[in-house]
């Protein structure tokens, strides 16, 4: 394990200091570990959030999306999609509304 010796204002050292004595973590390393996995994990998010927003982008300069122009259209969506996933799993998930 690597050693880090960091440096930060005295309000973020305090806001450290109340997590661990609310008993939110055990020691300030716990802490900075717990940070750096949240953030790798939001990453992860935004990558791949990023990814299908270009497959998105690509869709829709080819032409292939569907225009909701009401909430009839919206609802006609939305029982379709459950008449798929019926299809696909012999289950009823029709929605009432």
């Amino acid at each position: 394990m690597i050693r880090k010796t960091i440096s930060m204002p005295d309000e973020m050292g305090q806001w450290i200091a109340e997590q661990l004595a609310q008993g939110r973590y055990s020691n300030e390393s716990e802490y900075i570990r717990d940070l750096i996995r949240r953030d790798r994990e939001n990453q992860r998010k935004t990558d791949d959030l990023r990814s299908m927003l270009a497959v998105a982008e690509a869709q829709i300069e080819a032409g292939e999306f569907t225009e909701l122009k009401s909430k009839e259209d919206i609802q006609r969506l939305f029982d379709e999609i459950d008449e798929e996933i019926a299809r696909e799993t012999g289950s009823d998930c029709s929605r009432t509304g």
